[in-house]
C-alpha cells in the first residue's frame, strides 16, 4: 500500500506540534502512516514492523491469546505462556487483548513515562481507535520539553527520541486515552534491539541524579538485561543499538556518523552474536536460491552468482562473507536476478 500521512501538518490545531513535528525522528509526520495498520479490517491481527527486523520465532501464543476465548483452556494456555515485561502479579491481563507492544526502555529516565517502541506492534484492526488517533494528532495537545508535564496531553510523554509522533502518541494512547486493552511484552525477548536499560550512561543520562545510577529504567528490580539475552530466548530482533546487518559494523566505538557498535548503550559480543543470526538467515535464502536455480532455464547463471555475495573476507565468522570490509560501503547485497528473486518468492509464498 502506497498512502499519503493520515493527517497533513496544517490540520494540527496545536502550535508546537504543527510548527515543530516535521523535525521529529525519523520521518515527521510521515510516521503516522504506521497508523493504517488499524484499517486492515479484512484481517483479525495485523504484525506492523520496520524494515530492520527479523522474525527469529513464530509468535503463535500472542496470536492465540488474542483470538480464543479468554476463559477457554487453550486460550488460558497461550496466555500463559506469553512473556511479559512486568510480572503477572502487578498486571491483569485484559479480556480482550487489542495488541501486543514494546516499551523504549533505554531512553528514559527512571521515574519518567517510557516511550512506546515503534518498530514493532501486534494488533486487532480496528477504525475506531484510527480515528481516535487521527482526532488526538489534529488536536495537537503536546507540552514543549521533557518534564512530568510535557509531551502528549501534558503528562510526560515526550521528550525522547520519536515523542512527537510514533514513539510518544501510542504509549499515550494506551496508557490514558484506551487503557487496560493492551499487553506490554518483554522487551528483551519481543522486539529485542540489546540495549541497555539500566541508567549508566547516553541517552538522556543526567549525571546529578547520583541516587539513580545503574537502576533499571523501567523502575522495577532486578530487570533482565537486554544485553545478555541468550539468542534462544529472542522471538524478534529489531536492529536499532545494535546496527543493522547491512552496515557491516565489526568494531565497538563511538564516532559520529560511523559503523561502530556503542559500548555505551549496547553490549559489542552480544551484538555480534545478533547481527550473525541475520546472516545465517541470508545464507540460508541464498542456499535456497542456489537450489532452485540449478539446472533451471529461469534462473540461468544464478546459482554462480550467488557465491558472488558470499566472498566478503571481513569478519566471516559473523557475516558469512556478505561484508568485504566495515561499514555499509563494504556490504554486498545477493547476487541474484530480480526474476529468480521474484520466482523466490513466487515458491516460498506457494509453499
Amino acid at each position: 500500500m502506497l498512502v499519503d500521512p493520515p493527517v497533513q501538518t496544517e490540520e494540527i490545531q496545536g502550535e508546537y506540534l504543527r510548527k515543530h513535528i516535521h523535525k521529529e525522528w525519523c520521518c515527521g509526520i510521515d510516521e503516522f502512516v504506521k497508523l493504517y495498520a488499524y484499517t486492515l479490517a479484512n484481517y483479525p491481527i495485523v504484525v506492523h514492523t520496520d524494515i530492520d527486523f527479523m522474525y527469529h520465532q513464530p509468535m503463535d501464543n500472542l496470536y492465540d491469546a488474542m483470538l480464543l476465548p479468554a476463559s477457554s483452556t487453550e486460550g488460558q494456555l497461550a496466555r500463559s505462556k506469553i512473556e511479559l515485561e512486568y510480572p503477572i502479579t502487578t498486571r491483569t491481563l485484559p479480556k480482550n487483548i487489542e495488541a501486543f507492544i514494546t516499551r523504549d526502555y533505554h531512553q528514559v529516565i527512571p521515574g519518567r513515562k517510557a516511550a512506546f517502541q515503534a518498530g514493532f506492534i501486534a494488533l486487532k484492526p480496528n477504525l475506531d481507535i484510527f480515528n481516535e488517533y487521527l482526532e488526538i494528532i489534529r488536536k495537537g495537545n503536546y507540552s514543549e520539553g521533557f518534564s512530568r508535564a510535557n509531551g502528549w496531553g501534558g503528562l510526560g510523554y515526550g521528550g525522547v527520541v520519536g515523542s512527537m509522533a510514533m514513539q510518544g502518541l501510542p504509549a499515550y494512547y494506551y496508557d490514558v486515552i484506551r487503557p487496560n486493552t493492551t499487553v506490554e511484552l518483554n522487551g528483551c525477548r519481543y522486539n529485542h534491539m540489546g540495549a541497555n536499560i539500566h541508567y549508566e550512561n547516553v541517552p538522556n543520562f543526567i549525571p546529578k541524579y547520583k541516587d539513580l545510577h545503574g537502576k533499571c529504567r523501567r523502575n522495577i528490580e532486578g530487570c533482565e538485561d537486554c544485553q545478555l539475552t541468550d539468542i534462544s530466548n529472542i522471538y524478534n530482533i529489531h536492529f536499532t543499538n545494535c546496527r543493522k546487518p547491512w552496515n557491516c559494523a565489526g568494531r565497538s566505538g563511538t564516532s559520529k556518523g560511523g559503523s561502530e557498535i556503542d559500548p555505551r548503550t549496547t553490549n559489542y559480543e552480544h551484538c555480534m552474536d545478533v547481527i550473525h543470526t541475520w546472516h545465517v538467515m541470508r545464507s540460508n535464502l541464498e542456499n535456497y536460491i542456489i537450489n532452485i536455480t540449478q539446472g533451471n532455464i529461469d534462473g540461468g547463471d544464478d546459482s554462480i552468482k550467488v557465491h558472488e555475495g558470499q566472498a566478503g573476507q571481513y569478519k566471516r565468522d559473523v557475516f558469512m562473507g556478505h561484508c568485504s570490509k566495515d561499514g555499509q560501503d563494504g556490504y554486498l547485497p545477493i547476487a541474484a536476478s530480480r526474476q529468480v528473486m521474484r520466482m523466490v518468492v513466487d515458491k516460498l509464498w506457494n509453499h
